[in-house]
């Protein structure tokens, strides 16, 4: 088996037309999610010779039309099972699935194509070859995820393909788990820290920076619990984090799952902590494109991990780690998650000194209201257009005022 590297693909960087390398095989995979790969892979290796040959890639390396024809021409006539796993739907990689639905129906391969999300979609299942209820037993061995669902989803495929293999249908897993690793114990009287990411990255062992940044926090003297969830809009995942929030009572949240975890109400389910919660990056571009651009993190970066966590009230911190080649294995390369010391150092640091303030009196603390002095003219500071700053301003204190903090005398003019 051979997993080709995914290359991470932004909103606005261009694909190159490339030809994998790719040996054919029996069975192949595709998927956008690093984290699928990694996981079918661990599984086909742990089985051995039970199942056919397999040959797995990111679809990030098949966006241009002169790839995805060098790859169906090559590896189409030998094919036997092909599996695509999608996300962003058809609109996303049409020409891919248009090419691939035409080639097995000239080769005679099965062709399963799947969502990436939750969302069903009627226009993958057309032009798949298998019936809908085959498809659905697919995606769900991918939604409800972990080692033992990779495996019965080969033992699926082999079975199909005439191996002597007994296959059972998908088994949901806890929505939130425990990472162990990246728990540290402490004193009772010290801060809490609650780490939050995403379970996939948990199933792929790519874990990395949720290591360090909980060898950091504990180094600061901090107790902490790390989780990996579903989604914080997975209702049964908001159900198990919601009594553990109660029992940990975190000091601090260092968030790294993307995009905004508002429910329909308007609430996350990490606000029911009432601390800060900071956002935490882990990139899904390499450090050298981070280091060329001139704003720094990708569109995708910024539109996943700053402006919809923002949505949330979050502290946006900066990115922890960035994409990297994992070191060489027989058969089976990946990109992972690889750890920036420096900027982790400085993530534990803002989280210790957040802590400190949290655990002060409203009358100890020293806050700061800053007003902008745009467009810059006398008697102007604070100006915005259709708002009465100073007003707000005074408002702001009052409230302040009666949560116990020392403002000093309010203007009762104002």
């Amino acid at each position: 088996m051979h997993l080709l590297r995914t290359e991470t693909v932004s909103l606005d960087e261009g694909a190159a037309a490339i030809d994998l390398g790719q040996e054919p095989a029996d069975i192949l995979f595709l998927s956008v999610s690093d984290s699928d790969l990694a996981g079918l892979a661990s599984a086909w290796r742990e089985g051995g010779a039970l199942y056919p040959d397999l040959r797995a890639a990111g679809i990030g390396q098949l966006l241009h039309h002169y790839s995805v024809d060098l790859y169906v021409e090559k590896m189409a006539p030998r094919a036997r099972f092909v599996l695509v796993r999608l996300l962003g739907g058809l609109d996303y990689w049409r020409y891919g699935v248009e090419e691939l639905a035409k080639a097995a129906r000239a080769h005679g391969f099965d062709l399963a194509i799947v969502p990436g999300d939750h969302r069903a979609d009627e226009r993958l299942d057309a032009a798949s070859t298998l019936a809908k209820e085959e498809l659905e037993r697919l995606h769900a061995y991918f939604q409800c995820g972990g080692r033992e669902n990779f495996a019965q989803c080969l033992n699926y495929i082999g079975a199909r393909l005439g191996r002597a293999l007994e296959w059972a249908e998908p088994a949901p897993m806890r929505t939130v788990a425990l990472f162990d690793d990246a728990c540290r114990i402490a004193p009772q009287e010290t801060p809490r820290a609650l780490i939050v990411a995403y379970r996939s990255i948990i199933i792929a062992d790519d874990t990395a920076p949720l290591i360090a940044l909980a060898d950091a926090l504990g180094e600061r003297g901090f107790a902490v619990t790390c989780v990996g969830v579903s989604s914080l809009k997975d209702p049964s995942a908001v159900a198990e984090l919601a009594p553990l929030l109660d029992e940990f009572a975190p000091d601090i949240i260092l968030n790294t799952t993307s995009f905004s975890g508002r429910e329909d109400g308007g609430a996350c389910v990490l606000d029911r902590a009432g601390a800060p919660v900071f956002q935490a990056v882990l990139s899904t571009t390499r450090r050298a494109q981070w280091e060329a651009a001139s704003r720094g993190l990708s569109a995708v970066d910024l539109a996943m991990n700053v402006v919809l966590p923002e949505l949330d009230g979050r502290i946006v911190t900066r990115a922890i780690s960035f994409k990297a080649p994992a070191p060489e294995e027989p058969d089976f390369a990946r990109v992972i998650h690889q750890s920036e010391p420096d900027r982790i150092a400085f993530v534990a640091d803002l989280a210790s000194a957040w802590a400190h303030l949290r655990r002060l009196e409203p009358f100890e603390r020293r806050v700061a209201c800053i007003l902008s002095d745009y467009p810059h003219k006398g008697g102007q500071a604070g100006y915005a257009v259709g708002l009465d700053t100073p007003a707000s301003v005074a408002s702001i204190a009052r409230a302040m005022q009666a949560q116990g903090y020392d403002v000093g005398e309010i203007d009762a003019a104002t």
